[in-house]
Parts: structure tokens; C-alpha cells; sequence
């Protein structure tokens, strides 16, 4: 009978602690989403993504194991926001020089003619393809959700029974690798 207590009461002490931790975090939203949107929406182009950022701040301490205690919580949800803001900049970096260079890629031989292009896009498509086949089965299936499917990150999440964040992370895995392998076949091309 001794354990049984023991258990509930362990049990009951984490339920409490979650129990706060939750409430502290709609303290905080509720305190502080307003001012971080709007100061996200100052830093970027797009207040979609600034009110993405800053729900991402939000859910990223919902997923810590155990809340810090927080001092100054705009300072530390500037940090995270920032962080996510820097990982988000990266991602469209690498999303846009792939581009770029599948472009280069096509325009290169756009002098040539028309059967020449569909061979190279042809080329193109398996070499993705590929690319992708290589990937880990989660980073795969989230990249084709996206940019074949056209899924939002919210309807990912939801099929693969993930976070939106989670999502993000493995697009950005997805995008850099293929930006890597594309990159290293540019330069044995060009060798």
C-alpha cells in the first residue's frame, strides 16, 4: 500500500506542476503576445510570419520539460523569438539560393532547344526525386506534403501528429540537403 501513495503523490506533484506551468504560460501570452507581434512585425517584411513567430515563441515553452523562472520574461521571449526568427531567415535563404541555382541550371541551357530543356528539367525532376528518396522518412513525407501537395504546416502537423515547429524543422533538414547535394553536383558538373 506504501507504493500506491507514493505514486499518487508523485503523480498528484507532476500534475501540479504542469497544472502551473500551463498557467504561467497563459499568464505570459496573455501578457506579453501582443507587444512580441508587434515588435515582430517591425523586424520583418511579413506579419504572417511575425504572427507565426510569435505563436512559435509560445509553443517552443510549452515544449520545455520544466518552466525557468523568469525574471524579465520579454527578455527571454526576444531571445527565443529571435532565435526562431534567425532559423526562419536561413531556411528562406536556402529555399531561395536552391532556386537560384535550379534556375541557373535551366537558363543555362535556355538557348538550346526545346527537347534539350525538357531533357534537363526531365533530368531535374528525377534527380529531386532522388534526393528526396535519400531523406529520412519523416523530413521526405513533410516535404512532399508541402511542396507537392501545397499542405499548410498546420495540416502536416496534424497527418503526421507533430508541431508545427516540429513541421518546419523538418523541411528546413529537407531543403538544406537537397541544397547540398544540388550544390556538390553543380561542381562536379563544372570539374
Amino acid at each position: 500500500m506504501p507504493r500506491y501513495s507514493t505514486y499518487r503523490k508523485v503523480l498528484l506533484q507532476s500534475m501540479s506542476q504542469l497544472y502551473q506551468s500551463k498557467k504561467l504560460i497563459d499568464s505570459l501570452y496573455r501578457e506579453h503576445h501582443g507587444w512580441l507581434y508587434a515588435w515582430l512585425k517591425k523586424k520583418m517584411t511579413c506579419p504572417h510570419h511575425a504572427a507565426d513567430l510569435s505563436h512559435d515563441t509560445f509553443i517552443r515553452l510549452l515544449s520545455l520539460q520544466e518552466i525557468p523562472s523568469l525574471r524579465e520574461p520579454r527578455a527571454y521571449l526576444l531571445v527565443t523569438a529571435n532565435r526562431l526568427m534567425i532559423n526562419l531567415n536561413r531556411k528562406h535563404k536556402v529555399e531561395e539560393e536552391t532556386l537560384r541555382n535550379m534556375s541557373a541550371l535551366i537558363s543555362e541551357q535556355s538557348c538550346q532547344d526545346v527537347a534539350y530543356v525538357s531533357a534537363v528539367l526531365q533530368l531535374l525532376e528525377r534527380t529531386l526525386l532522388m534526393l528526396i528518396e535519400e531523406l529520412d522518412e519523416r523530413s521526405r513525407q513533410a516535404f512532399l506534403m508541402a511542396r507537392v501537395d501545397g499542405m499548410t504546416y498546420a495540416e502536416i502537423a496534424q497527418v503526421m501528429k507533430v508541431s508545427e515547429s516540429r513541421v518546419k524543422q523538418h523541411l528546413v533538414k529537407a531543403l538544406a540537403y537537397c541544397h547540398q547535394r544540388l550544390y556538390q553536383f553543380k561542381a562536379e558538373m563544372h570539374a
